[in-house]
């Protein structure tokens, strides 16, 4: 009984054909922008991680002098750029917009991080915002000079460098210079050979 039932069900008729394909393009469709959206899902991820790793216009660990460095820092640009990420690639799309309580908590920890006065939401919500930390130029001292101080029980040296603010209006000029020293901790580059 169910060979007559399979056999009357797959005749070839062209409303089945036509069926069949409609289905079958409606799911590549679907894997097509699958693939497609989390390739453009990994550009930003890529672009991210450009962000992360630039040190040049914002303060690490070892150069923090305190709250008012705060807002410069590597922490907060990070921190923003987090909650940038959740709003333009979350929220904003209507991906899910489940993830409001998750955007407004990266936004209170990016205060937290950059101080009561720096204005998180402007920076997240604003798509021309840019970080505008000043130009950070490290001078460490020669590796001659690293090797000549004895190591800690970890192998790692601290060495003093110096540090140079340099702050920049929209056309490009100095307006403000800050130099001061800080301490890090170096491994020989001879030793990790």
């Amino acid at each position: 009984m169910a060979i007559p039932d399979l056999q009357r069900l797959y005749q070839g008729t062209k409303e089945n054909i036509v069926r069949q394909l409609v289905c079958f393009l409606i799911l590549s469709l679907i894997l097509v922008w699958h693939v497609f959206s989390y390739a453009g899902q990994r550009g930003d991820i890529n672009k991210m991680d450009m962000v992360y790793s630039d040190e040049s216009h914002c303060l690490i660990s070892p150069e923090i002098r305190g709250k008012k460095d705060n807002p410069i820092s590597c922490f907060c640009r990070d921190a923003i750029m987090d909650a940038r990420y959740v709003y333009e690639n979350y929220f904003l799309t209507e991906k899910d917009r489940n993830l409001n309580g998750v955007y407004l908590t990266l936004g209170d920890h990016a205060r937290q991080i950059c101080g009561e006065k720096y204005d998180v939401y402007k920076a997240t919500q604003n798509t021309e915002w840019r970080w505008d930390g000043p130009q950070v130029t490290r001078e460490y001292p020669p590796e001659s000079e690293i090797r000549k101080i004895h190591p800690d029980s970890s192998g790692l040296r601290t060495a003093e460098y110096k540090v140079r603010l340099s702050y920049i209006d929209a056309g490009g000029h100095v307006i403000k210079v800050d130099n001061f020293t800080a301490l890090d901790k170096l491994a020989n580059k001879m030793e990790e050979k």
